[in-house]
């Protein structure tokens, strides 16, 4: 019985997981990625970029002293 419940433990740690690992589409590069998201608000809109694409866009601003 008890090797019942552990196994039913751990199959739901296991889809609750991979549930948290959605996949999500860049609005700036337009590529489908999974990992960190960011969701920012430009002119009004609710945009959501990748990680790689932020960090550029941070490199961007640095050196233009933003």
């Amino acid at each position: 019985m008890k090797k019942r419940m552990l196994a039913m433990i751990l199959v739901m740690l296991t889809v609750l997981s991979l549930a948290g690992c959605g996949k999500f589409t860049c609005d700036l590069c337009s590529q489908e990625k999974s990992g960190k998201k960011h969701t920012e608000t430009v002119m009004g809109q609710k945009v959501t970029i990748c990680n790689d694409c932020y960090k550029q866009l941070e490199e961007l601003g640095s050196a233009l002293g933003l």
